[in-house]
């Protein structure tokens, strides 16, 4: 092994045998656990320079050291960071409430540590038709197969991100959760699945598993008084909950007349946000609504635009929260879920079972005309609105919306 396989930084005094175990030592490891590496080094000569050095240092050896049981363990599977967003938030949460935790991206977690852990909680996303992110293949794979041990000293929860207009949703973080009660785990809350517009359902979720963790952990549970020898890092001052209103600074056309679809090429300063971005990054952006179509719903649900409305905390006109707070131009299975439920559709319903996916975008696709809401009255009860009666006829404005349209 060279050195620079692991890093560029100077190695020290060190003869090549021990040059060549540090390497071995460090290969692989998380920024955090490094960090955790370096205050030991740092604590370790503290003592031998207070003590001396003859009074050497007490090193737990494997047999005596603390087995994980007492800690919360985090593993998450991320493919454009949200994941990994949630994960983090969960960990400062345990950590506030006095849990001891540790973070793990599923493709560096330690798989021979499953079998001693105690508390377990996996966020993991899917992709495309029912696909693990590229970290978590080898962690899913693990899993799936006959290695995996039994787990029954094991409590865990799963909180699974997709996005409902592909079939099979939350496919990966249903296949965790439905292997670890497999290998005899035992739930510490049910599995929560959540659409893009995840915050409401994680944040809820997020709360009880500390407080679930807490109580399962109890006494057990260790805290640590740690003194950091680095400044802790701030939270980003701009964020998905807090977007950054960027400039569009180009923005024109790559593709010619008579193309099927439309390809562009945008340049967006984030001059003055701090942020930064690579090859590889995710960049989210916030749209808005088409006016026309706000005005389309307020009209079909014959609704003030004007009236305040209060969500989250935060109130706004309502046609405000329908320009750039709600989803309009893509129908979602919870809406169809919600609206099925509120016109009494049971033809609705039955193409919104399981299995079903097929029959519902054919449903979906049928023209316009061929296709009528019940006449019952129903609440808009997506994200939140309580509207207040609204004719059938107010069906016809999500009627021409075809499913995985662009927004």
């Amino acid at each position: 092994m060279s050195a620079n396989i692991v890093t560029t930084l100077p190695l020290g005094p060190f003869d090549p045998e021990r040059t060549e175990l540090l390497l071995r030592v460090v290969e692989g490891l998380e920024p955090s656990t490094l960090q955790w590496l370096s205050g030991f080094a740092a604590g370790v000569a503290h003592e031998r320079v207070t003590r001396g050095a003859s009074a050497g240092v007490v090193v737990a050896t494997p047999s005596a050291r603390q087995e994980p049981a007492a800690r919360l363990t985090i593993v998450y599977g991320s493919q454009t960071g949200n994941g990994k967003r949630i994960a983090e938030r969960l960990a400062r949460a345990a950590e506030s409430a006095g849990l001891a935790t540790r973070v793990y991206a599923s493709g560096s977690y330690p798989l021979k540590d499953l079998v001693r852990e105690r508390m377990f909680v996996v966020v993991v996303s899917t992709q495309g038709d029912g696909d693990p992110p590229d970290d978590a293949r080898g962690f899913l794979e693990f899993l799936q197969s006959k290695r995996a041990p039994m787990l029954d000293q094991l409590s865990y929860s799963v909180l699974a991100l997709g996005d409902s207009s592909y079939p099979k949703f939350c496919e990966t973080g249903r296949q965790v959760d439905d292997r670890l009660a497999a290998l005899d785990a035992k739930r510490l809350l049910d599995r929560v699945d959540c659409d893009v517009d995840y915050d409401t359902l994680a944040n809820a979720w997020l709360d009880r598993v500390v407080n679930g963790a807490r109580d399962t952990l109890g006494g057990s549970a260790q805290s640590a008084t740690v003194t950091r020898l680095r400044t802790a890092p701030v939270e980003p001052q701009f964020s998905r909950e807090q977007p950054f209103a960027a400039e569009v600074i180009a923005n024109h056309s790559l593709t010619g007349r008579g193309a099927t679809r439309e390809v562009r090429h945008l340049e967006i300063s984030l001059a003055g946000s701090g942020l930064t971005y690579a090859p590889g990054d995710a960049l989210g952006v916030w749209h808005e609504n088409p006016p026309v179509v706000v005005r389309e719903v307020l009209q079909a649900l014959r609704l003030d635009g004007e009236q305040a409305v209060e969500l989250d905390g935060t109130a706004k006109p309502l046609h405000e929260w329908l320009t750039t707070g709600r989803e309009l131009t893509r129908l979602t299975r919870p809406f169809l879920s919600q609206q099925a439920e509120r016109s009494q559709d049971a033809r609705l319903a039955d193409v919104l079972l399981p299995g079903r996916e097929a029959d519902l975008r054919r449903t979906l696709e049928r023209p316009a005309g061929r296709r009528r809401a019940a006449a019952s009255p129903w609440r808009m009860g997506c994200k939140g609105f309580r509207a207040g009666a609204a004719p059938a006829g107010a069906a016809a404005v999500f009627d021409r919306v075809q499913p995985g349209s662009s927004r």
